[in-house]
This record gives structure tokens, C-alpha cells and sequence, in this order.
């Protein structure tokens, strides 16, 4: 009962930061969800009540949190340095979640391939002027590196040990993953400030977290 509960605080407070896209509040909005995400994951680790948490996971969860804070500071401001407090962040962020995978299951070729494809990816689409990051582009491409990895990682051990954790999480790492492909077009691409990517980076995200929250109700496939 809890865990329905935090949930659905939570969507509740992911519903009003789309609600509040660009206005003043919208940082502290962000704050709250990020804050209401952490609960969840929290709750839902206490009821289960057996095996813990791998240690990094819970600072990958507060670290996201204040990177979406950061992130919208910079979408109300378009302060340069709120953008790279977010990605530095989310980075930190997903190297705790890539920590907590690795020991259940070190990476393996196919996630640290596909990882390095991306990457390679981004680089091109940089070096061809399809996207414009300015100075932070050779943060984005390792940023880019890392979060591909994270989510190819979780794919990976839900594969290899599939439960209901694994794959909620799994799922979530790739909403999470979709949400930053859909923000490089937000902010770095000729479309930045679209509505539409805006809202489905936003959805994707806090989809993504939703799903990544619950999965710590399931903690023995991490173990």
C-alpha cells in the first residue's frame, strides 16, 4: 500500500513539473519529483525488507535528482552553467547505477560495443554540424559514452538473470537513455526549444525513473 501511495505522489509531482514547463516554479517542481522519485525507490526497497540495495544505487537515484534540478535551471535561465552542473550530475549519477550493475555483472562486450557505437555516433553528428554542444561537446560525447552504457548494462543482466527487478529496471535504463537522445534535439539541435521534444523528454524521464524506482522492490537479481 505504501509503495501504490509513493507512486502515485510521485506522478503527481512529475505531472506538475510538465504543468509548470517555464515558469518559475518550474526548478522547484523539478526538485520535488526528484525528491518524490528517491522516496519511492527508498520505500520500495524497505518493504521488501531482505536483500539490500547494492550501494551505489541510492546515490545514483539522489544524483539524478539534483541534475534535473540543474537541467531546469538551465531550461528557465539558460545559464551555460547550470548545463554543465546537470550533465556532470546525471554523469556521476549514471556511473553509481553502471557501479551497482557491474556487481551483479561486470559489462561485457555487446554493452561496452554498443556504448562506444553511440558515442562515435554523437562525435559524427557533431564533427558534421547536425548538432552544436559548443565547448561541452567532448563532455557530451564521454556523457554520452556513459549513459549508453549504463542502459546496454541493464539490458545485459535482465537478460542474463531476468526477474521482475532486472527488467523494470532494464526498462527504465532505456527510457532514461531515450529521454537524453530526445534532449540533444531539445537544447543542441536546430529544432532546440521544440515543445513536443520537450514534453517527450520529460515524459521518457520521468517514465524512466518511475520504473527504476520500482524495480528496488525486486533487489535479488542486483545481489
Amino acid at each position: 500500500m505504501m509503495v501504490m501511495f509513493a507512486a502515485a505522489g510521485y506522478l503527481a509531482l512529475a505531472a506538475a513539473v510538465l504543468a509548470l514547463r517555464g515558469r518559475p516554479a518550474y526548478p522547484a517542481a523539478k526538485a520535488m519529483a526528484g525528491a518524490g522519485f528517491c522516496v519511492l525507490a527508498a520505500v520500495c526497497a524497505w518493504q521488501q525488507g531482505g536483500t539490500p540495495w547494492p550501494w551505489p544505487l541510492p546515490a545514483g537515484f539522489a544524483l539524478c535528482a539534483a541534475g534535473d534540478v540543474a537541467m531546469g535551471r538551465y531550461n528557465l535561465y539558460r545559464r551555460p552553467r547550470a548545463l554543465l552542473w546537470g550533465i556532470l550530475l546525471f554523469a556521476a549519477g549514471h556511473l553509481c547505477f553502471l557501479a551497482g550493475l557491474a556487481l551483479r555483472r561486470r559489462p561485457g562486450a555487446v554493452p561496452l560495443v554498443f556504448a562506444v557505437a553511440a558515442a562515435l555516433a554523437l562525435a559524427a553528428a557533431l564533427h558534421r554540424g547536425w548538432l552544436d554542444m559548443g565547448r561541452l561537446a567532448p563532455g557530451g560525447v564521454l556523457y554520452c559514452f556513459a549513459v549508453s552504457l549504463m542502459a546496454a548494462q541493464a539490458a545485459a543482466l535482465a537478460a542474463g538473470s531476468p526477474c521482475t527487478g532486472t527488467l523494470l529496471f532494464a526498462a527504465g535504463s532505456v527510457l532514461f537513455w531515450a529521454s537524453d537522445l530526445v534532449l540533444l534535439g531539445l537544447y543542441f539541435s536546430r529544432r532546440r526549444g521544440s515543445r513536443v521534444l520537450h514534453i517527450a523528454n520529460l515524459t521518457s524521464y520521468y517514465a524512466g525513473m518511475l520504473l527504476m524506482a520500482l524495480s528496488m522492490a525486486w533487489p535479488a537479481g542486483f545481489a
